[in-house]
Formats: structure tokens, C-alpha cells, sequence
């Protein structure tokens, strides 16, 4: 739990919690960190706090005192005034660094090791995975592993993104979920991006976007981040495939062209909302595809991850065979996730099936 009047150190301390696996609750006093302990019944494992003259304050106290009787056990308190974090970032592209996997940030890092004195059970390990197929395997068979340069994705993206969250965030959770992961700024509508396809946005946006549609539903997470995926892509994706439907309808093609030509389609677009090249496909001698998606906006910067993550990609490629009538032909799933391996990509696996 934080409770700080900053809001810009209290936002990127939030972003950088929920990236690191963490659930923030974001709260500017002592007066709404206690009634949201009593609305919500959580159990705050730490208190982040900002100022120190709110230890003086009687609602403080009885803050401390009911947690204290209702947990069994002291509750640490760890102050911020010496805490300044750059962003919220924890694992990022930085092409000076390195321009094929993305780097850890060295002061964020430091802020999370001096929490976790407090929570060691909520360490996670702050390096790359020593062996991954993007990196090592995958260059072999021709793919050029690349970090994202201008950083930046469609305004209109996130737009739609927020909008489909909109849908499946129950409206009561919608304020505080987006200021627990860091994202105050776009609790109103009017302070959405505009609708226009010009590359404004941060990629890590759309994962924390991801985390709060994850909170929402805390015991049906990916499911829910699954639906959220839907209420994005069936617009999207289907206005292109529709096209390529149109295009093909007077041939008769085969599985392997039909999935070639899907791959294209969905590369393209993905590509044109990022403003740069990021996603490369390739087709194995066994028949199978492989897809990598690099500096993937919805595992940007997460890291620590218990399973794949990239729940969007996912409903894309079961959508795109839907679509096309494929889903008996091929078998799609992920097989390697940044927020596991902190590469900054995530690999999907697209084999034929078999019978």
C-alpha cells in the first residue's frame, strides 16, 4: 500500500510494482488508505509512505492499529523520502545498450531490492534467462532479433484498447484500478490519446492497461485478459482479414498459403501501429510457423511472471482461424514470454495438426 500526496512519484512507484509483479494500492492519505482497507478487505503486506508527518496523524495510528489486530502481526512501513525514480520502468529497450534484448533498469532495480527487504518472498530474479530461443535458437533459422528504437505506438491503439477495458473493468473498479498500475491520467474519457494514427504512445501503457483488465478478474485473470483482447481484434483484425477473404474467395489455396498469407496480414498490421518493424515470421522445414513479436507492448518492461502472459496475441491468431475456417488445420500457443525470460519478446509456435 502507498500513501503519498506526490502523484508522480506515487504513479511511477506504482507502475514500477506492478511490472515487478506486485499489486499497488494507490492512496494519497491516511483517511483513503483506511477506508479503502475497510471497503475492500485487502492485506497489505508493506506501507510505501511519503510523507513522514503522516505517522503523526491520529487516522494513521488507528490505520496501523486495525491492520495490526486484524493480521495478527506488525505491518512494516518503509519511507519514500529518499526514494526518486526516473520513470516506472523496469526492463526496457535501449538500442544504445543493447539492440536485441531489452535492459534492466539499474535505479528502478535498487528501489525494488530495498522493498524487498521488507517482502523477500516477492523477489524475482533481475536478469535475462541464460537460455532463450529468441536469442539463441532462433537466429540460426534467420531471425533478426531487434529492440523497439522510437519507442512509440498508435495513439488510436491505446485508445481502442482503453475503450474495450472500459467494457470488461467493472465501473466501480474502473478510477482505481488504472491509479493502482499507473495509469491515473486516463481514469476520465476526455483524457483518453485521440483517435489518430500518429506514434505517441509508450509501449508499457498497453501492459499495464493488461494488468489492470488482469486485476479485475483476480481469479480468472488471463480469461479476462483473453476478453479484453476480444473486444479489440474483432474490429481491427477482421476489417483486414475480411479483405484478404474477398481477395482469395475465386481461388482455392491450400493451409500453408492460407497461413502465410494470414502471418503477412497481422505482421503489417501490428507493424504500422508500432511505426517500425518489430514482428517476424518464418516457416520451418516440419511445416510449423514461428512468430516473434519484439518488444512486445503487452510484456513491456513485466518481469517475473509465473506463465505466458500474451493473452491479445492469442485471441489475434484463434480469431484470424476462426475467420478463415482453420482451427482444425493448425494449433497456435506461446512458447516463450518476455514477462518469463526478460528478453523484451515473446514467441508464438503455429504447427499444423495432426489426423
Amino acid at each position: 500500500m502507498i500513501i503519498d500526496t506526490n502523484e508522480v512519484r506515487s504513479q511511477y512507484l506504482a507502475r514500477l510494482l506492478t511490472l515487478a509483479g506486485l499489486r499497488a494500492i494507490i492512496t494519497s492519505t491516511s483517511y483513503q488508505a483506511f477506508d479503502r482497507f475497510l471497503k475492500e478487505h485487502f492485506i497489505p503486506r508493506l506501507i510505501l509512505l511519503g510523507q513522514q508527518e503522516e505517522t503523526t496523524s491520529p487516522i494513521f495510528t488507528r490505520l496501523l492499529r486495525r491492520l495490526n489486530y486484524e493480521l495478527q502481526r506488525d505491518v512494516p512501513v518503509m519511507p519514500l523520502s529518499s526514494i526518486y525514480l526516473p520513470d516506472g520502468l523496469l526492463l526496457s529497450a535501449e538500442d544504445t545498450i543493447s539492440n536485441t534484448m531489452h535492459c534492466i533498469s539499474p535505479p528502478n532495480s535498487l528501489i525494488l531490492r530495498r522493498i524487498w527487504q521488507f517482502l523477500p518472498s516477492a523477489q524475482i530474479p533481475l536478469k535475462t534467462a541464460e537460455h532463450t530461443m529468441v536469442l539463441e535458437s532462433l537466429p540460426k533459422l534467420g531471425f533478426k532479433p531487434r529492440v523497439a528504437h522510437s519507442k512509440r505506438s498508435f495513439s488510436s491503439h491505446l485508445r481502442l484498447e482503453l475503450k474495450a477495458a472500459r467494457q470488461v473493468i467493472p465501473a466501480d473498479q474502473w478510477n482505481t484500478l488504472l491509479t493502482d498500475v499507473g495509469l491515473a491520467q486516463f481514469c476520465k474519457e476526455e483524457q483518453w490519446p485521440p483517435e489518430i494514427d500518429q506514434c505517441t504512445i509508450p509501449p508499457h501503457y498497453f501492459s499495464l492497461l493488461m494488468r489492470a483488465v488482469m486485476f479485475s478478474a483476480p481469479l480468472q485473470p488471463l480469461q479476462q485478459a483473453y476478453r479484453w483482447a476480444g473486444q479489440v481484434e474483432a474490429d481491427t483484425l477482421q476489417k483486414a482479414i475480411f479483405l484478404f477473404l474477398m481477395q482469395q474467395i475465386p481461388k482455392v489455396i491450400g493451409a500453408d498459403r492460407t497461413m502465410r498469407t494470414l502471418l503477412t496480414i497481422l505482421a503489417n498490421e501490428v507493424d504500422s501501429r508500432r511505426g517500425e518493424k518489430l514482428t517476424e515470421w518464418k516457416r520451418l522445414d516440419n511445416g510449423s510457423f514461428m512468430c516473434v513479436f519484439y518488444s512486445n507492448i503487452f510484456a513491456y518492461s513485466v518481469m517475473g511472471a509465473e506463465h505466458p502472459l500474451c493473452m491479445p496475441w492469442q485471441y489475434s491468431f484463434d480469431l484470424m482461424l476462426r475467420l478463415v475456417k482453420q482451427e482444425k488445420q493448425w494449433e497456435i500457443r506461446e512458447v516463450e514470454c518476455s514477462a518469463q525470460t526478460h528478453t523484451g519478446h515473446c514467441v508464438f509456435l503455429i504447427s499444423p495438426r495432426k489426423g
